[in-house]
Order: structure tokens, then sequence, then C-alpha cells
């Protein structure tokens, strides 16, 4: 659940083009405040393009499965929507679906622990949450900063069995 409202939340982050760890790190924040404005056409926009290709593949699966084979994968994702729906679905789509149908994506903490930069072209974001700490990567593209979904995992657990590590 709370990586779907993170991948939905990740888009708005795209539309900044900062530079610096500030830049990432206002890309965060922008896309969290995106999500808790339901914006969610615009959060897309700040997420990579093979995250977005992520979204592109997994509703090509889907259409390829077809509406009797995907009905339940989809109302899980995205809530309910129709045959109809699903053959013009795009990765977009699927976006904005799944975060509309998941209340939880308003919430996602804008609150940044560190910024670290491995090199110029990426930074990794580390959020606070009520869970343990976030790790967003955060990727320069053509001189915009954006959020790269593609690996992420959930927050690591606080106090756990050795789970400081992502």
């Amino acid at each position: 659940m709370y990586r779907r409202a993170l991948l939905a939340c990740a888009a708005s982050a795209a539309l900044l083009g900062c530079g610096g760890g500030s830049g990432a790190s206002r890309a965060v924040e922008d896309f969290a405040a995106a999500m808790a404005d339901s914006a969610y056409g615009d959060a897309w926009e700040m997420l990579t393009p093979a995250t977005q290709a992520r979204y592109d593949s997994t509703v090509a699966v889907l259409q390829r499965f077809g509406w009797r084979e995907s009905r339940e994968s989809l109302t899980d994702m995205a809530g309910e929507i129709t045959e109809e729906e699903l053959d013009t679905l795009t990765g977009r789509g699927l976006f904005v679906l799944s975060s509309a149908a998941h209340p939880e994506t308003a919430d996602l903490s804008d609150a940044i622990e560190s910024v670290t930069r491995p090199d110029s072209g990426v930074a990794v974001v580390v959020l606070e949450t009520n869970i343990g700490p976030q790790e967003v990567v955060v990727r320069r593209i053509e001189g915009r900063w954006l959020l790269d979904l593609t690996q992420l995992r959930p927050p690591a657990e606080r106090g756990g069995h050795g789970s400081d590590q992502p």
C-alpha cells in the first residue's frame, strides 16, 4: 500500500528543474504536495521515464491478459474500471487512478531527514515516515529532478533487527 502511495506521489517532483541537493529535496516535497492536492497528473510529470515505462508496461500486460484475468488486479490497484476503460488505459491513467483509489497517497511524508549525492545526476532523499526512513532516488534528467521509483522499497523499520539497511 505504502509503495503504491509513494509511487503515486513521486510524479510531482519531476516538474522541478533546480540544481543541487536542495533541488532534489524540493522535487520530493513538491511531489508530496501534488499528491496531497490530488494533482496526480502533475505528479506523473515528476517521474523518471523509467518509472513511467513501468506503469506503461504494467498496463500492456493487463491488456494482454484481458478483462477477465486482469479485473481483480486492476480493482486492487485502481478501483473499479470497466472493460472499455481497460482497453484505452495508459500508464499515466493507471497512475492517476491508482493514486485516487488509495487515499493514503495524500498523506505522504515530506519531512526530509537527509539528502546524499552519489554523483551530480543522482540524489537520495531520505524521508521520515511513521514506519521508519524511506529512501527516494531522484535523478537529474534534462535539467529536471525526477523521482525514480523503479527500485523503491518499503521504509526500513526503526528499531528492527538490523533493518536500518534499505
